[in-house]
């Protein structure tokens, strides 16, 4: 289900005369995990976000923005460091954002949220990483 929609937004985007972001590298993934395991305010790594980044190397469509490896606009460190600003937000790894949501991972509560902006409301809870992205991708077809 999750491949099935990420090729219908790519079909919408090339429709648009917008390309789909291409798979990060191997690089990008392991230079990412690097990242996150020297600073051990993060200490994370989920192989559900390696495997969409083999994937695409992070969206940008229709509002929804899933991070990508690299530490440019959308990237996934950047935007942590960006959200991680805020003290309560410390809990959270972010993945992506919309206008309307934050899709992070709670580390206190060992769970996938859809979290509402900019209350930090939670709007759902997901069991793995890949139903929260399929989720929001949802969201945006």
């Amino acid at each position: 289900m999750f491949l099935d929609i990420l090729k219908q937004i790519a079909e919408e985007q090339k429709s648009f005369d917008e390309e789909p972001e291409l798979p990060a590298t191997e690089a990008e993934i392991l230079e990412l995990k690097k990242q996150t395991a020297n600073d051990q305010s993060r200490d994370i790594w989920f192989s559900d976000y390696a495997t969409f980044l083999k994937i695409r190397n992070g969206l940008d469509y229709d509002g929804l923005v899933i991070y990508n490896a690299n530490d440019n606009n959308n990237g996934f460190i950047a935007a942590n460091e960006i959200w991680h600003e805020n003290e309560w937000e410390d809990d959270y790894v972010f993945f992506g954002d919309s206008n309307i949501s934050w899709y992070c991972y709670s580390k206190m509560n060992n769970t996938f949220l859809e979290l509402d902006k900019p209350s930090g409301d939670v709007i759902d809870k997901f069991s793995s990483l890949n139903e929260l992205l399929e989720s929001a991708l949802k969201n945006v077809l």
